[in-house]
């Protein structure tokens, strides 16, 4: 199918409907359970329902897209509200439109799965469909985990007259991170391989796989990174889920089913990602066949932009850092900021004479300058060159909106290998040849070798020191995942708040390097070294540590004496 994700979901068949929390008990079935999930096909109808809550880009209702990464360190929105920034702390007082409202998801999985033991077919179809509601339950926990910590676990449906589950109390994060864990062993032993699946693109073994790396590296990390604090696990440095990254990471490597594509820029700005060697699960969109369609491509500059730190990020072509290049041609012209720079760059950010469309009538256009004429706020001069597709759709007499999103790609599963090998303390150069320097390869930078990384003046203050060889392997991650989603739970993970608080995102050289562009009062300003600062006005970062989790709704809190705030809050 050209389109990834058709879903048909039959309401008449069976209701996924959501309630306003977790305790909120309204059946979920329009008919018997003795009528449905009997076969492969009814489980496959009811799984469908459970791929909408992927991530993708927004609807057309919201104007536009912010990228990925907006309101970090990386990137900037017109938005700058949240945990991050300190703008914003209060506790919700009811989950319903809080994250704690993801309890529906937990619920709707725990029903599938309750069921799905009626069903008769063929098996190797049935235990596809078995594997997903696994894969699911444990992906919906994960964004729990991260925003909450501490979790009750639910490994089985119940309704309100079940008083010791209704009134759960909090299990220990890590113990909840073995729940999830567990969860993905099984969708591993279930799933068939993504070139085995008939109906592909599907939840795949291998995309398990990553997930299961994903959420083994990020527990590591936090358990190691947050000992001895309020957010902590006593006693664990987290080097045994680390272990388990290192070996879950590894596993999809040796698998040899996925590759790196062969061009990084062109990965980002595609219509259909069917074929493509690196992506595991993707989502694609079809604006004049179905009506779905994304919006990424119609508002650019899309009210973000990069920050100074990011594009400072990218190492010169020799692959040392900007402090110690003598290649480094500095970064007050946007005209030359790419110059001798690692190629992600050049397919991150936009410069003068960068290509930015192609009309019906073959007809191009260059870019010139960063476009403030929607919003100075959010907008620093690096607008993105990610995810953009020159050509104008005749249908739609506008950019396409049909720009395809990448959900899970091969290359995040080289850069946790590299991590958790780092971070304990036994990467190798081999680890190196097989991670991180593929993906250095792909766009001809020199590859990381060991004992000679030429030390960085400006090595990012996370508020601890690293090796040298970890500072690398968190610039690779940066660049190579830029504008992907990653980068605040990486903040959280590595309790990095050094990095931001008490400072303002900075964006581009104002006097040679962006010319047209009127600087209003209250909105995007200069620093003392000309560089513009988006959001001067509201004052800098001020992180508060309770920050790293989110607040339990306070109604939450009233439902159920047995559920405990998170720590600060």
């Amino acid at each position: 199918m050209k389109y990834i994700f058709k879903l048909i979901i039959l309401s008449t068949v069976i209701s996924l409907s959501s309630c306003d929390d977790f305790l909120e008990m309204t059946p979920l079935d329009e008919i018997s359970e003795v009528d449905f999930y009997k076969t492969e096909e009814d489980l496959r109808t009811a799984v469908n329902a459970f791929y909408q809550d992927l991530p993708g880009w927004g609807s057309i209702s919201l104007g536009f897209n912010a990228l990925p990464d907006s309101g970090t360190d990386m990137l900037t929105s017109e938005n700058i509200s949240g945990r991050l920034s300190g703008f914003n702390y209060s506790i919700p007082t009811s989950a319903s439109g809080s994250d704690w409202g993801k309890w529906d998801e937990i619920r709707e999985t725990n029903w599938y799965l309750a069921h799905v033991d009626q069903a008769e077919g063929e098996e190797t179809e049935i235990n596809q469909y078995i594997g997903e509601g696994y894969f699911f339950r444990a992906y919906h926990y994960f964004d729990l985990l991260v925003d909450y910590g501490d979790l009750p676990i639910f490994n089985q449906y119940f309704d309100d007259t079940n008083l010791d589950l209704v009134f759960k109390a909090r299990d220990p994060r890590n113990e909840v991170a073995d729940f999830i864990l567990s969860d993905l062993n099984t969708a591993i032993s279930l799933l068939q391989s993504f070139p085995d699946i008939s109906t592909s693109p599907r939840i795949s073994k291998e995309a398990a796989l990553l997930l299961k790396s994903r959420v083994a590296l990020y527990e590591g990390t936090w358990e190691k990174y947050h000992l001895g604090t309020d957010h902590g696990v006593d006693g664990s440095d987290g080097s045994s889920y680390l272990q388990i990254a290192a070996e879950a990471s590894e596993e999809l490597i040796d698998s040899g089913v996925f590759s790196l594509h062969n061009d990084y820029k062109s990965l980002f700005n595609q219509i259909g990602l069917s074929g493509n060697i690196e992506v595991i699960l993707w989502r694609d969109y079809d604006d004049l066949a179905l009506g779905i369609n994304n919006v990424l491509q119609t508002s650019w500059p899309n009210r973000c932009g990069y920050t100074r730190f990011a594009v400072r990020s990218y190492l010169c072509s020799d692959g040392n850092p900007i402090s110690a290049s003598p290649l480094y041609t500095g970064d007050q012209n946007l005209s030359t900021i790419e110059t001798n720079r690692d190629p992600r760059l050049a397919a991150t950010i936009m410069v003068p004479g960068d290509l930015l469309k192609i009309d019906t009538d073959g007809s191009e256009l260059a870019w010139e300058n960063p476009d403030f004429s929607t919003t100075d706020s959010g907008n620093t001069g690096y607008e993105s060159q990610k995810y953009r597709d020159v050509n104008i759709d005749g249908n739609l007499s506008d950019f396409t909106r049909e720009t395809s999103k990448i959900i899970m790609r091969y290359a995040e599963a080289l850069l946790i290998f590299a991590e958790a090998k780092a971070e304990l303390g036994d990467i190798s150069q081999a680890d190196l040849d097989k991670s991180i320097n593929m993906l250095r390869n792909r766009v001809n930078m020199p590859g990381i070798t060991l004992g000679s990384i030429t030390a960085d003046s400006n090595w990012p203050n996370y508020g601890y020191s690293l090796t040298d060889i970890l500072y690398e392997v968190r610039r690779e991650r940066s660049v190579e995942l830029m504008a992907e989603g990653f980068r605040a739970d990486d903040l959280y993970r590595w309790r990095a708040h050094s990095l931001f608080n008490g400072d303002t995102p900075r964006g581009a050289f104002y006097a040679d390097g962006i010319v047209n562009i009127e600087l209003e009062e209250g909105n995007a300003q200069l620093d003392a070294e000309g560089y513009l600062t988006p959001f001067a006005n509201l004052g800098n970062y001020t992180f508060d540590v309770k920050a790293y989790l989110k607040p339990i709704p306070l109604d939450e809190l009233i439902l159920n004496p047995n559920l405990t705030q998170n720590p600060g809050w």
